[in-house]
């Protein structure tokens, strides 16, 4: 059993942050990427935002888009999406799309700039109270 079902199994007793939390142990116990469709919408985009927000502090907008992370860039835009961080969603779409055409662009650093990392904006309570919301929709599908 993976620590994701594991989550699973144990939801009813958690609150969301601790569903969010214990999605970070992602790193410790690493789960494919692609696997992921198998679980939840919501579980999946609480580990997408994890991997964007570690990827950006760790290694900024290029780590991001360079590194394995890049290929799921798509993936971390619906999450925001789904969460309501669409200011961030558009955002991290437009660096996207100029990234796959310019590389080196200037345009993208200055995008990145106003990304929630480097602007007064915190995205957890959006993610907390997404997850909380399919929690509940989760555990009455069970």
């Amino acid at each position: 059993m993976s620590f994701i079902d594991e989550v699973l199994s144990n939801i009813s007793v958690m609150s969301a942050n601790d569903v969010i939390q214990s999605m970070s142990r992602i790193y410790d116990e690493p789960v494919d990427r692609d696997a992921l469709s198998a679980y939840p919408q919501f579980i999946q985009d609480i580990i997408w935002i994890i991997d964007m927000d570690t990827e950006l502090a760790m290694n900024g907008i290029g780590g991001l888009l360079e590194n394995s992370t890049g290929r799921y860039a798509d993936k971390m835009i619906d999450a925001l999406r789904h969460i309501s961080a669409d200011k961030e969603a558009e955002t991290l779409a437009q660096i996207y799309q100029i990234y796959q055409s310019d590389l080196d662009s200037e345009k993208i650093d200055e995008l990145a700039g106003s990304l929630y990392l480097y602007i007064d904006f915190d995205i957890w309570p959006l993610l907390e109270a997404y997850v909380e919301a399919e929690k509940e929709r989760y555990e009455a599908s069970k």
